[in-house]
């Protein structure tokens, strides 16, 4: 143990034993008996200043005191004091701010804590407190702010917290809480941040009450059981900037009130069972900056009246039943960066005016009824790092413009009516780490310029009309890890270099034309785990 440590220790203990005859007030005494408590000697040295021989403990670490002398914050952060709540603070009168945040305190919230009726702020977030919320919170009417996120609290959310009429931020995140949100919420008229998400035993349908919070600002009700449907007073919520209610089990539509949530900048509703049409009224939410919808049930038509929120930067609406085309209006949404469809049925064409979204990084297509060509607009997409838009009825050529988009990553145009030859500028984006192009009718060899995507992890261009021989220069793709050119009508030796990409760990070449024996270079793929060279004309021994 250090010098310095054990002298702290020595020293604490010493002092302990003369409390009796220290002039050290009935605070600072009872802060050091919560002292004796800890179980951590590296935490207990942080609290060295913590000296008997004062008066009071105004002059301590992590305590500060009013202009009377009486304590007034106790402020601890990320700090392990392996100990329990402090109750022998519960006679500290003066105490307002209370803030014991990533402290590792375990055990339960006293009933006792009633009696800190000068409470203004109780921060206890990121420990391990058991237990119940006790109902006598309810007396701390001057409490403003509560935080009990990520703990282990469990039971109901007691009602008589409603009591605390000065409540403007209520955090219950990340714990075991059970039964419905008390509809009593309605009285915390000045509440402005409500948080109760990660409970998945809180259920029930929001209460219509909720409109009477005309402070709020943050709803977060995400990763719970919460059912029915999103009440038509949401409306109520002028100020509401983030409604976040995902991945729980709502249903119905969304109101068209939600139109007058003129403050509304997030909004996270997907992974839910909300139903019938995505409604208009979103597209009056001028300040709407995300909008998750993914994993429901929508269907209809994309509302047209969403290109008038031209602050969007993420839009998903996958995994719905949405139908139509892309909104000519989306034109306008020059700020979007993420922009996911994947997954409902819209057809038509892919817009031109795609390639005028500079900012886009993500664009996800796949799994629609995509018809037309590429269009050659997409090359011009600087930011783009992912594109998907397999599973369509694209047809055409890769436009050679597409090798525009230097920071592409993954590019997935599988199953599709595509033709012709590859460009070789595609084979130019060297940040490229996964290439798929499988079931199309592309055609020609593979350009040596391959060996220039030397980040690409996936390689499957099977189920195509690739010919001519596999080129050697492959053997530079050393990050490769799955290689799929199966049932084309590539021709010749597998190349030796191919020895080289030694993260391989599956080599799909069946059903071509490929002959000569295998190269003994692939003895070098120790990670190798599935190889197919089946129906082709390799001859020679297999060891």
């Amino acid at each position: 143990m250090p010098t310095a440590i054990f002298r702290a220790i020595s020293f604490l203990s010493v002092a302990l034993l003369l409390l009796p005859v220290s002039g050290l007030n009935h605070e600072g005494t009872a802060l050091l008996a919560w002292l004796s408590s800890f179980n951590s000697s590296l935490s207990s040295a942080l609290f060295s200043s913590w000296d008997p021989t004062h008066s009071n403990p105004c002059r301590w670490a992590f305590v500060s005191c009013s202009s009377s002398g009486l304590v007034s914050e106790i402020c601890i952060r990320s700090i392990s004091l392996h100990t329990t709540f402090p109750s022998q603070i519960i006679s500290f009168r003066s105490l307002a701010n209370l803030v014991l945040y990533d402290t590792n305190i375990t055990g339960e919230i006293p009933r006792m804590i009633a009696n800190l009726t000068s409470l203004l702020t109780l921060d206890l977030r990121f420990n391990a407190l058991s237990g119940k919320i006790p109902p006598g919170m309810g007396n701390l009417s001057s409490l403003r702010s509560l935080y009990l996120s990520s703990n282990l609290l469990k039971g109901p959310i007691p009602r008589e917290i409603c009591n605390c009429s000065e409540l403007r931020v209520l955090e219950l995140v990340d714990n075991q809480l059970t039964g419905t949100i008390p509809a009593e919420i309605g009285r915390l008229s000045s509440l402005e941040i409500f948080r109760a998400g990660g409970n998945s035993g809180i259920s029930g349908e929001i209460p219509p009450s909720i409109s009477n919070c005309k402070g709020l600002v943050l709803l977060g009700l995400a990763d719970t059981a919460v059912s029915g449907r999103i009440p038509s007073g949401i409306g109520e919520l002028r100020n509401l900037r983030t409604l976040s209610i995902y991945t729980s089990n709502l249903s119905g539509s969304i109101p068209p009130e939600i139109a007058n949530c003129s403050a509304m900048e997030y909004l996270f509703l997907y992974e839910n069972q909300l139903s019938q049409g995505i409604p208009s009224e979103l597209g009056l939410l001028k300040n709407l900056k995300v909008i998750l919808l993914w994993k429901n049930r929508f269907t209809g038509d994309v509302p047209e009246s969403i290109g008038n929120c031209t602050g969007l930067t993420v839009m998903d609406l996958s995994l719905n039943y949405l139908t139509g085309e892309v909104p000519a209006s989306f034109a306008k949404l020059m700020s979007l960066e993420v922009f996911l469809l994947s997954y409902n049925n819209i057809s038509g064409r892919i817009p031109g005016f795609v390639g005028n979204l500079s900012r886009l990084s993500q664009l996800e297509l796949d799994n629609n009824r995509f018809s037309g060509e590429l269009p050659t607009g997409i090359g011009q997409l600087k930011e783009l790092t992912q594109f998907f838009a397999w599973q369509n009825q694209l047809h055409g050529n890769v436009p050679s413009e597409l090798g525009g988009c230097g920071k592409l990553e993954s590019l997935d145009l599988s199953y599709n009516f595509l033709t012709g030859f590859l460009p070789v500028s595609l084979f130019r984006i060297e940040s490229l780490t996964e290439l798929m192009l499988i079931s199309n009718g592309f055609f020609g060899d593979l350009p040596p310029d391959i060996g220039n995507c030397t980040k690409l992890v996936r390689l499957r261009l099977g189920f195509n009309r690739f010919s001519g021989r596999m080129p050697a220069e492959i053997g530079h793709l050393r990050n490769l890890s799955f290689l799929e050119l199966s049932e084309n009508m590539i021709s010749g030796e597998i190349p030796s270099e191919l020895g080289n990409c030694t993260r391989l760990e599956m080599i799909d070449l069946h059903e071509n034309r490929i002959q000569g024996t295998i190269p003994s270079s692939l003895e070098h793929l120790r990670q190798l785990n599935v190889i197919d060279l089946s129906r082709n004309r390799i001859a020679g021994p297999v060891s």
